[in-house]
């Protein structure tokens, strides 16, 4: 990992991206390296930097005097194309160590994929549109997938905020291998995604739709549509607790999967009625049994084998994706991804992806660490406490990556003594925990 930084975070890589991007056309005393570190100097800051605080910064720090109008011209579509570029040379040289234990011996890969949504200024409606009406009239969205067993970042890129889920879900099925298993929300629910992975031997696990109907065969071999009414009744009456069925979602297609039932307690029924309500009472739409039926259900489809994991693991493993919504968490709380200031579109991008790059390499440096201290000693540290402890530090990272990498040797023991001391992922009392999860054991 060390020397992959280096590579391209060098002086020289940088300025070869720059001129590769259109950044940069002639020699300048404000050099790509200065415009990189001013980035960084502003994406590590609690609040934006302005122009001016950023001409200042480059005097000081390089001797070099240019004004904030100079400062701003540089923020052009090729700035944004230059760091866009940073991030996909990190991921392309990334290293990973597996994290290889209880059903996760199972798959090649544990893929998992999310977004999150944050509102923008106006300013940039036309590029980055949010949803309009109530909401912001602009808005991003950052895609997010990664693989639990190593740490390998497949996708990482924002979006207009009013882009579906939907749409970006076939986005990374090539890189989707045989023995692979992939676990998403609803949001991310494609048919046509799950019959390529069928076709590619690869394995999924996600919620179903509450609009795809599901047929079970009769006798005669005829489909018949479930009733999740009358299933309900069945469980109550007979005091299922869970129930692991054969079935085919959408009629034409016939797509075999098959369907987890869990039924969730009143409480929750009662919470889900409570949240349709009121966006149905907003948009004018009318509740039906079919869809209070199905409310009554937690209801996962996959294409897992049964003698490969039982209807109980895979309700607990889907509780892996959760992670993903931890990071989105931590990157707002911490990083303030969601929190900018009003500015124009260019430097917006070449500013989000400014902090993504920063938040990429940090994530990059935890897991590291994380495998490497979890298979030594068998515990695991905390997403959260080793971020916090990285943005609190992160001028240790903008000297390494602004200065060719010099003293990165020093900043990684750094990062393994203090990660090995007060950082370790405390379990919570009577709830199960990631750890918990991910070890639980194959049949």
């Amino acid at each position: 990992m060390i020397r992959n930084f280096k590579t391209v975070f060098s002086e020289r890589e940088l300025r070869k991206r720059a001129y590769e991007s259109g950044f940069c056309k002639r020699v300048s005393k404000f050099s790509p390296l200065m415009f990189f570190d001013n980035l960084l100097y502003d994406a590590i800051s609690d609040t934006s930097r302005s122009c001016n605080q950023m001409a200042i910064e480059t005097q000081s720090r390089y001797g070099v005097d240019i004004t904030k109008q100079g400062i701003d011209q540089r923020f052009n579509e090729g700035a944004r194309k230059y760091i866009h570029s940073l991030i996909g040379e990190v991921l392309s040289k990334q290293v990973t160590q597996s994290l290889d234990i209880g059903w996760l011996k199972s798959f090649e890969r544990v893929i998992i994929k999310d977004s999150s949504k944050f509102d923008l200024n106006a300013r940039v409606k036309n590029k980055l549109p949010g949803f309009g009406g109530n909401a912001s009239e602009a808005g991003a969205c950052l895609q997010y997938e990664f693989d639990i067993k190593t740490g390998y970042v497949n996708e990482l890129d924002i979006t207009p905020a009013n882009a579906s889920d939907s749409k970006n879900a076939l986005s990374t099925i090539d890189s989707v291998g045989k023995g692979d298993l992939t676990i998403r929300d609803l949001g991310y629910f494609v048919t046509e995604y799950f019959e390529k992975l069928q076709e590619k031997e690869a394995f999924f696990l996600s919620r179903l739709n509450t609009s795809v109907a599901v047929y079970k065969k009769n006798q005669k071999g005829e489909l018949n549509e479930l009733s999740f009414g009358v299933l309900y009744q069945k469980m109550i009456k007979q005091k299922i607790k869970t129930l692991d069925m054969d079935v085919f979602i959408h009629r034409d297609k016939r797509l075999p999967v098959r369907l987890i039932i869990e039924p969730v307690l009143e409480e929750v029924y009662n919470q889900r009625m409570k949240k349709i309500g009121s966006y149905n009472k907003r948009k004018g739409y009318q509740l039906t049994q079919n869809y209070r039926d199905r409310c009554r259900f937690n209801l996962f489809i996959t294409n897992i084998p049964p003698d490969n994991l039982d209807r109980k693991t895979i309700i607990k493993i889907y509780k892996v994706r959760w992670q993903i919504e931890l990071i989105f968490k931590v990157w707002k709380s911490i990083f303030g991804l969601d929190n900018v200031a009003p500015m124009k579109y260019e430097r917006l991008m070449a500013s989000l992806n400014a902090k993504l790059l920063i938040v990429l390499v940090n994530w990059q440096t935890i897991v590291a660490h994380r495998f490497h201290l979890f298979n030594k000693k068998g515990r695991l540290l905390s997403l959260i406490k080793c971020f916090k402890t990285l943005k609190d530090n992160s001028y240790h990272l903008r000297n390494v990556l602004a200065n060719g990498m010099k003293g990165i040797e020093w900043w990684m023991k750094w990062n393994q003594h203090i990660f090995g001391s007060k950082h370790w992922l405390e379990r919570k009392k009577n709830k199960l925990g990631f750890v918990e999860i991910i070890s639980l054991n194959i049949l």
